[in-house]
């Protein structure tokens, strides 16, 4: 189903707010984010800006839904025969995404989910969750894994990892690489389910 033009132009608008509050994050940190320079800064009105977020943490907290339009539209065309490297690839793909806005883009991120009920981030019916569990079937139906643990056991785990990979790494005030500490948490988990794998 095609979106009408003011489907997209909300959209646009949407991601034009994300995008700047990124940019203003990286610039001048969180605490400077005010809703009023984030609309003078992206040309959109306060008004526009209310009726798509209710305040700046839930435009924070988009950036997770953010990354998943972003996937949903990746995976259309992705084809990785070995649902291992499939896992790895989305896996990491999530991490980068985080370390590309910025550490504190990071930090704010997760502030904002453990401040809400909801927290998007460990919803099931993700993009980014179904993704990786739709390959970890393929991995056990394929006999790549083994464990005791079902296919949604694997999923949680692995993500609960990589969210702790983050976690840590703001913790540790970005102290070392995040992309080369998660490659080597991610391996050292994949190798284990797939040890004995002819």
């Amino acid at each position: 189903m095609e979106l009408t033009n003011r489907q997209k132009q909300a959209m646009t608008t949407k991601r034009k707010l994300l995008y700047t509050a990124y940019e203003l994050i990286r610039e001048e940190g969180y605490p400077a984010l005010t809703i009023r320079r984030l609309c003078e800064k992206s040309g959109v009105s306060t008004g526009a800006f209310y009726h798509h977020y209710s305040s700046k943490e839930d435009l924070i907290a988009q950036g997770f839904a953010s990354y998943d339009v972003g996937l949903t539209e990746f995976l259309e065309s992705y084809e990785e025969p070995d649902p291992v490297k499939a896992i790895r690839h989305i896996v990491l793909s999530l991490n980068q995404y985080i370390y590309d806005n910025g550490a504190q883009f990071a930090k704010e991120l997760y502030i904002s989910q453990l401040s809400i009920k909801d927290s998007y981030i460990t919803r099931k019916d993700r993009s980014y969750y179904l993704a990786v569990l739709n390959y970890v079937e393929q991995a056990m139906d394929q006999g790549l894994f083994h464990s005791t643990m079902n296919a949604g056991g694997i999923t949680d785990f692995l993500l609960r990892v990589g969210r702790g990979t983050l976690l840590d790494w703001c913790l540790h005030d970005y102290a070392y690489d995040l992309m080369e500490q998660s490659a080597r948490d991610l391996d050292f988990l994949l190798d284990n389910l797939t040890a004995g794998r002819g």
